[in-house]
């Protein structure tokens, strides 16, 4: 019985670490939703649920943290100067990938552009503030602590399979969705979910793959396309022509556009190609060689 729970260390194995995570992360975003709908109307709106969330995973990651006796600066929440610069980066590399992206469907005459009569700067910067938060809360479920420690005990590339697995599995297909539609957003996704978790392993950060996510979804959102298929109100419209929604994406957004396959997939190849820049601090865990990724 202890080899089932116990490793080689005399420690609890990496994968009832992993559950025990996603079990402590979905009660404490359900409490914190439903605390929130006790709140006063007048002040609910201030108190977002995509906040709550993150704030619902980072507490049992800076639980589990207490208890191996590290900090949340060991699972890539460091706060400095090499931080700010990844996220930067992050959040111009994934609005240039939707921006190429959407580039290409228009050069195929997928769409044109309108602007949005409810468009305006003040709506931008509350889609980069909401935006921001899911990224914050994605990439903490996703590519935190359950993902660090599905790495060290599956080693990178298996981490990376089972992550993106379950990143493509945890997002929303309607079941209007065509068939072949449904198979291109999931392919997309899985890829995105690969691509940030390479972002993880190449820095050491979740600076990097929080810009990226954040840097997609709101210029998703800015230009008016659906965000995994959840209507944006940006600055503009798109407005189809009656391509294929393999082409465009439909409603669902250019995640489900089979030119995201191609963009994802060259993103995905540079990552792997590039060496990194891994900036853990000294109470980072070692972590399994990065070559085993690729």
């Amino acid at each position: 019985m202890k080899s089932l729970f116990i490793n080689a260390e005399n420690s609890l194995r990496n994968g009832w670490k992993v559950l025990g995570y996603f079990v402590l992360t979905a009660l404490c975003v359900a409490g914190l939703i439903f605390l929130r709908r006790a709140l006063p109307d007048a002040v609910r709106p201030f108190v977002s649920e995509p906040l709550l969330a993150f704030l619902g995973a980072l507490i049992p990651s800076w639980l589990c943290a207490r208890l191996e006796r590290t900090s949340l600066a060991s699972q890539g929440f460091a706060l400095h100067r090499r931080a700010a610069h990844d996220f930067g980066l992050g959040v111009a590399g994934g609005a240039l990938l939707v921006g190429l992206v959407a580039f290409a469907v228009w050069l195929l005459d997928g769409f044109h552009l309108v602007r949005a009569p409810e468009g305006s700067a003040s709506s931008l910067v509350k889609g980069a503030g909401m935006m921001l938060t899911v990224a914050l809360f994605e990439e903490t479920v996703f590519h935190g602590y359950a993902f660090q420690r599905a790495v060290r005990g599956m080693g990178p590339l298996g981490a990376q399979l089972l992550f993106a697995v379950i990143f493509t599995l945890a997002h929303n297909f309607g079941p209007e969705m065509e068939g072949s539609v449904i198979a291109v957003a999931m392919l997309n996704i899985f890829l995105a979910g690969w691509l940030l978790g390479f972002c993880y392993l190449r820095t050491g950060s979740l600076a990097l793959p929080v810009g990226v996510h954040m840097g997609w979804n709101w210029m998703l959102g800015g230009l008016g396309f659906g965000v995994s298929g959840t209507a944006a109100h940006g600055l503009w419209t798109p407005v189809f022509h009656g391509k294929a929604i393999w082409l465009t994406g439909g409603d669902y957004g250019l995640e489900a556009s089979a030119v995201s396959i191609g963009v994802l997939g060259l993103a995905v190849v540079g990552l792997a190609r590039w060496k990194g820049s891994r900036a853990h601090s000294e109470e980072a865990p070692a972590q399994p060689p990065l070559a085993e990724v690729a």
